[in-house]
């Protein structure tokens, strides 16, 4: 990727809320936007519980276009597994319909793991979650 393509993340919001039925802790949220140059690309939110097991989180993804002119019906929900194994940090394609995201009137169809694994959109969510991961700085935990 060049330098006039490379991805960029703009942090905005973060909530918690729970607590967890399992384990009495609360569940964080953070979000923001990612773009290519001046282009807004996707929305991110990731979430995860203190206490978990360690080193996890999900990221979900809003693709598609955004602006002023834009609406839902080029906009797909993409959601990622993020764990740190013994061999480094891993992403996994996930089902959307599963997520919370897959709810959200700023999307028009949630993608299941068999509609992401292969193609251009998985490529894309793999250099989305890696921007995210490497520069959210509300994520630092998650590269400690």
């Amino acid at each position: 990727m060049s330098n006039e393509s490379a991805l960029t993340i703009e942090p905005n919001g973060e909530k918690a809320f729970g607590p967890c039925d399992c384990c009495g802790e609360m569940t964080k949220r953070v979000w923001g936007f990612v773009y290519a140059g001046e282009a807004a690309l996707a929305a991110y939110f990731v979430e995860w519980t203190p206490g978990h097991e360690a080193s996890s989180a999900n990221f979900d993804l809003i693709v598609g276009t955004w602006g002023n002119d834009a609406d839902n019906s080029t906009r797909r929900a993409v959601s990622l597994d993020f764990r740190r194994l013994a061999t480094g940090p891993a992403f996994m394609v996930i089902d959307a319909c599963t997520r919370t995201v897959a709810n959200s009137p700023l999307i028009s169809a949630a993608l299941n793991r068999e509609e992401v694994i292969g193609t251009e959109t998985a490529t894309l969510a793999f250099s989305i979650c890696d921007v995210i991961y490497l520069k959210e700085p509300r994520l630092v935990w998650l590269r400690d």
